[in-house]
């Protein structure tokens, strides 16, 4: 845009964007971001709806005409997180050049179904995933490296495949990159300068669902990567504000030195006694009946692991599966390079069966959407962004332009 609080480039896998809020306010910046949306993918709202009905439906399977439920869920949870974040999403909302109001499926996107865009994962919750941190006697330079498998719903079209997103927000001391989507202004894969990185990931739990008074924790990973200089900073920030987060999840973070799984248990799920809250690293005692091999490590997946926690993985055989492939990928080999990693990742075949569903419970699985690999010693950041065709056997990781913070040098 003329006035630089916004630039977009288009390239081969995704959009690359940085916005400037050095030079102006959040609204500002914002609004420079959704008119330069709208310049360069006018169909965006278009594609956005739709896929969010689907997302809507999924969650609320009983649900007719009458959409309130979720408008009264959405308007909690966005006024319960930081005024900035509101004040840029408003921007892109006007700068779009959105005008229409309410969550009804006509065709276009209101002002409502922007704003719950931005929260899916607090409001809705499709998304899976996994992770994964390597270093010291398990990677050949003895730096930390590590993998993110974002594991979402890529709409029946496969529209979240067309506007895969690095956004770079520089803002002094608070200037972060985050890996998701275009117009999404939370965290779900993101990296501050302080070389800290944060994905986060579900570990679902049989406790009702509340929304009154709790806030999200996609915005929450923002904040930490705003705000803090290590990743256990984060990690505590994440486990002493669990009981307000609407959803038990994980969250993993690394900085090139020490890495954690923040398992948060909601607040129905601490109050139930069944669960709680822990910062866990490789040296935290894992629940009976699971193995882990290699001490320089660490692998998250969409279940607590910490013994005496919630156990939500005995009754979940992609949980099962996933974890005990990658202690097998791991333990497999010595030392890992990044490209080690890669073909660790990718040696599976990804199949589906007649209906389209998994075929077998893969780590490379049939709806991967976003697979990062981070390597401290190389300062590098590389993606595979899963393209119109949908998961490949061996996908193109396209390295990610200048993230100079990643680094042990």
């Amino acid at each position: 845009m003329p006035d630089g609080l916004c630039t977009i480039k288009v390239t081969e896998a995704y959009f690359d964007v940085t916005l400037d809020e050095e030079k102006g306010t959040p609204y500002e910046a914002g609004l420079a971001y959704g008119t330069a949306i709208r310049e360069i993918y006018p169909d965006f709202g278009s594609g956005l709806e739709p896929y969010l009905y689907e997302n809507i439906r999924e969650a609320f399977p009983d649900i007719e005409e009458d959409f309130s439920p979720v408008e009264v869920r959405m308007q909690a949870l966005f006024d319960s997180i930081d005024p900035h974040y509101q004040e840029e999403v408003r921007g892109v909302s006007d700068g779009l050049g959105i005008t229409e109001h309410g969550i009804v499926p006509d065709g276009e996107l209101s002002y409502e179904e922007f704003m719950l865009s931005q929260i899916i994962p607090d409001c809705l919750r499709p998304t899976a995933c996994s992770g994964l941190a390597l270093w010291g006697e398990k990677t050949v330079t003895g730096d930390m490296m590590g993998v993110r498998c974002l594991e979402w719903d890529l709409g029946s079209d496969r529209s979240m495949c067309r506007i895969h997103t690095v956004l770079r927000i520089r803002n002094h001391d608070k200037s972060i990159t985050c890996i998701g989507f275009l117009g999404i202004l939370d965290v779900i894969s993101g990296v501050n300068d302080d070389g800290i990185f944060i994905s986060m990931y579900d570990s679902g739990s049989d406790q009702e669902f509340t929304y009154e008074g709790k806030t999200c924790y996609s915005f929450a990973t923002r904040h930490c990567l705003e705000e803090y200089s290590t990743a256990r900073e984060c990690g505590e920030y994440m486990v002493e504000n669990s009981k307000y987060f609407t959803w038990s999840h994980n969250i993993m973070i690394y900085d090139g030195r020490e890495v954690y799984c923040a398992e948060d248990a909601a607040g129905a799920l601490q109050d139930s006694g069944e669960g709680f809250s822990a910062l866990r690293d490789n040296t935290t005692p894992i629940m009976k009946g699971l193995s882990w091999d290699s001490p320089d490590s660490l692998c998250v997946i969409n279940s607590f692991l910490t013994e005496g926690n919630y156990d939500n993985i005995s009754g979940s055989r992609v949980n099962v599966v996933r974890f005990s492939k990658y202690n097998e990928f791991v333990k497999a080999k010595d030392k890992f390079s990044t490209a080690d990693l890669k073909d660790a990742m990718t040696q599976e075949i990804v199949e589906t069966d007649l209906y389209g569903m998994a075929a077998v419970q893969n780590v490379h699985r049939d709806n991967l959407t976003q697979m990062i690999i981070i390597d401290y010693h190389q300062g590098s950041v590389q993606v595979a962004f899963t393209g119109m065709e949908g998961v490949v056997d061996k996908p193109v990781f396209y390295q990610v332009e200048s993230i100079p913070q990643i680094s042990c040098k």
